[in-house]
């Protein structure tokens, strides 16, 4: 997943409102959202390759999603995928809180990321790479960099957002389309590209390119009762069709 937009009391009737695209190597084997079978309590996508997750819940608003950190390989492989921090807080009981003290003893068995927990509006971010905080209300947005850091699909995504948040009735058609806009919004400092761009900070928020691009798009709304809907596209190569699926749990 390479760009989470994320708000926090910002809209009446939805007090968490998550939208995420999830990038990545068409060849990487991976199953679209739906109930887990070796974890019934979790729903999500889920990356054959590691057993792990990008993004994933389970009832009473519990959530986690997370980002790759862009930088160069390290020297020494990390034990772990980072897709598990997203499996193992999503299966648990742990708060928010309690996991992004966690982050601070075990980041460093991971490569880097960004990682956002929650349960209900108790929000809180993690990078091995930077601060560990909670969120209050507000407006945020994460590509392959820190926590709004100021790339411009960040910036542009997160004022679109805003623009769609300010109607009574929340359109997910509308944040659709915001994911799978494909315009370049002004210029950033280059922190390593990925196959296909010279650099990712100016790459478009839905991404096409034969072997890498935007795998799926995704959408998560808790109410003020902490019951989830989910949406996600899931975009085949060439990201022109998408199969749709919808969940929601009370």
């Amino acid at each position: 997943m390479c760009l989470i937009l994320l708000a926090v009391d910002q809209h009446p009737d939805y007090p968490v409102v998550l939208a995420a695209n999830r990038d990545e190597f068409h060849a990487r084997p991976s199953l679209p959202a739906g109930r887990w079978p070796d974890i019934p309590a979790v729903f999500g996508g889920r990356d054959l390759e590691k057993g792990g997750s990008w993004l994933a819940f389970s009832p009473g608003g519990r959530f986690a999603c997370v980002t790759n950190f862009r930088e160069p390989p390290p020297l020494r492989k990390p034990q772990l995928s980072r897709g598990l921090l997203v499996r193992d807080f999503v299966r648990g009981q742990e708060r928010p809180l309690e996991c992004l003290a966690r982050m601070e003893e075990e980041g460093h068995r991971y490569r880097g990321f960004s990682l956002l927990v929650g349960q209900g509006r108790e929000i809180g971010y993690a990078s091995n790479r930077g601060p560990r905080m909670m969120l209050g209300p507000g407006l945020y947005g994460v590509a392959n960099a820190l926590l709004d850091t100021p790339w411009p699909k960040v910036v542009h995504g997160k004022q679109q957002l805003a623009l769609l948040l300010e109607k009574r009735c929340l359109d997910p058609a509308k944040i659709f389309d915001l994911l799978m806009d494909r315009s370049v919004r002004g210029k950033a400092s280059p922190q390593a590209g990925f196959p296909g761009s010279a650099n990712e900070s100016q790459a478009p928020i839905f991404v096409r390119s034969p072997d890498f691009g935007t795998r799926c798009s995704s959408l998560l709304l808790i109410d003020q009762a902490d019951r989830t809907t989910f949406i996600e596209r899931t975009f085949f190569e060439g990201g022109e069709d998408w199969s749709e699926i919808r969940l929601d749990i009370p």
